[in-house]
């Protein structure tokens, strides 16, 4: 039953990097939906798609560059304990990465802490996401 109700909060990082990428100017979208996330040396960025979303990439707000995730992970806490309710990785499959892997870097989000009815209570998610910037050597 945690499964299920925290695939949700998987969806939620996913829609992060969905099919916003193709749209024409994704930010006016009236599906837009906006991730803030966390890079190395603390770099801050603002992703946006348009859900629902389908596959694995986020458009960079205010650059030319998307964030391509490989590897996804949700952690859903007890605000109050700091126990873990739920963890999960998933790889993102999509094409072929070979050669990628001295460019991937991890960025964290913080989705927030709510009401988690299949939980029974209140929960604190955030995830990281594995991946790497296009256009490559930013």
């Amino acid at each position: 039953m945690k499964r299920i109700a925290l695939m949700l909060a998987v969806s939620m990082i996913l829609a992060a990097f969905g099919s916003g990428v193709a749209a024409a100017d994704p930010i006016n979208s009236k599906k837009a939906e906006l991730l803030t996330v966390t890079c190395p040396n603390g770099q801050v960025l603002t992703l946006v798609t348009v859900a629902p979303s389908n596959g694995n990439a986020g458009h960079i707000v205010g650059a030319t560059g998307n964030i391509i995730a490989t590897e996804i992970t949700v952690t859903a806490t007890d605000p109050d304990t700091g126990e873990v309710l739920y963890y999960e990785t998933q790889p993102v499959v999509q094409g072929e990465k070979v050669g990628l892997h001295g460019d991937l870097i991890t960025c964290t989000a913080e989705l927030g802490t709510y009401y988690v009815p299949l939980l029974g209570q209140v929960a604190t998610v955030s995830g990281t996401v594995e991946g790497f910037l296009t256009p490559r050597g930013r």
